[in-house]
């Protein structure tokens, strides 16, 4: 079982490698099976598997759940890699802490291990720890392996697909740069390092104003126990390599717009000497850097729920929706319908429970009978 997103494709990656080696392990005939779900978290914004694994054990008549998920860290802020039920067939690991090398090798062995400890005489039961490696993780290593794989799951890739009102304004304004005599002069002119550090300049512009106009940025320690610095650094970054590539992305448009629609001729007379590619390429850069200013101005159009999502992977902003809502006091109401929920879910189980144990009696009635 396994969360949307990376959590879903490491899963599948795996799966018929990973019964291949529990085959060989545990010996028998070993069948994994891959679904997606998302369970709720819980009002300390911890996934409680040990409540949902019975429903699912018996809806997929499984033996052992193992639950990927890309919740960084626990409740206390500690980086843990896997957590076991305490009750049930079931454990949790978290794939940011494995980084980004290797990643599904990682998960591969250690579900190995995790499967392997839960099994026993009478089959599969509630997993042990021993011979498994330490699951709290620290050290520096821990931190920078962590942020990387936070920022790998946050998944920066999305926010050229999912920032509209940036690109449009972006791609608007970069157009009206390569159309403007006026800017092809200065761009020429321009030192490739001078056009750099406007590169640069106008990233980072772009990338703050995203953050502060959002509400990315993270002064409270509330939900990221100790770990508030961590969890900035994983936002700036994210932002920083997402509107990166929007950046290569208009270069790349602009440059072959420049090509598409700048005659060579009328360039030439702007410039008053014979034009070569570099001087396209100097007109689509600055273009380029124009653009990504006037993306912090089309950002206004986007809406904030919108661009927290591109940012964060689903259970980080989960985990922020929640303490959101707990900054407002509504605490009390959030962990009333948690519970409530819990409820419900257990009341149907042991209905199912009992309906099936009615059903297996009626047969030993008729027997006594006759």
């Amino acid at each position: 079982m396994a969360d949307p997103g990376v959590p879903r494709r490491v899963a599948a990656a795996i799966a018929e490698g990973l019964a291949d080696d529990l085959t060989r392990d545990l010996g028998g005939r070993w069948r994994v099976e891959v679904d997606e779900e998302t369970l709720p978290l819980g009002p300390d914004g911890e996934i409680r598997l040990t409540e949902h694994a019975p429903r699912l054990l018996r809806e997929h008549s499984w033996d052992f759940v193992l639950y990927l998920t890309d919740l960084p860290t626990g409740p206390s802020g500690t980086p843990q890699l896997y957590d076991v039920s305490g009750s049930t067939a079931a454990a949790l690991v978290s794939l940011p802490i494995l980084g980004v090398f290797r990643v599904r090798s990682k998960v591969r062995a250690l579900a190995r291990k995790l499967v392997g400890a839960s099994s026993g005489r009478q089959g599969l039961g509630t997993p042990g720890t021993a011979g498994l490696p330490s699951a709290k993780r620290t050290g520096p290593v821990t931190k920078v392996r962590l942020l990387a794989g936070m920022v790998l799951n946050n998944r920066p890739t999305r926010m050229g697909m999912s920032l509209t009102g940036v690109v449009a304004a972006a791609a608007g304004t970069g157009a009206f740069g390569i159309f403007y005599g006026s800017i092809a002069a200065l761009a020429v002119a321009l030192h490739p390092m001078r056009l750099l550090l406007i590169s640069i300049v106008g990233v980072a512009t772009l990338v703050t104003w995203l953050i502060v106009r959002n509400g990315l940025w993270n002064s409270s320690d509330q939900f990221t126990p100790g770990n508030r610095h961590l969890d900035n650094s994983a936002t700036v970054v994210t932002v920083a390599l997402g509107v990166s590539l929007m950046f290569l992305g208009l270069f790349a448009a602009m440059f072959l717009l420049a090509l598409l629609v700048m005659d060579a001729g009328y360039l030439e007379d702007q410039l008053g000497r014979p034009v070569g590619m570099l001087d396209f390429l100097h007109l689509a850069w600055l273009s380029s850097c124009l653009g990504t200013f006037a993306g912090a101005l089309g950002s206004n159009f986007d809406d904030e729920e919108t661009v927290r999502v591109a940012t964060y992977s689903l259970r980080w902003h989960e985990r922020r929706t929640l303490f959101d809502t707990y900054q407002r006091g509504d605490a009390d109401q959030q962990e009333e319908k948690e519970q409530e929920r819990i409820e419900r879910e257990y009341s149907d189980d042991e209905s199912s429970t009992d309906s099936d144990e009615a059903t297996a009696a009626e047969p030993n009635r008729d027997r006594q009978r006759e």
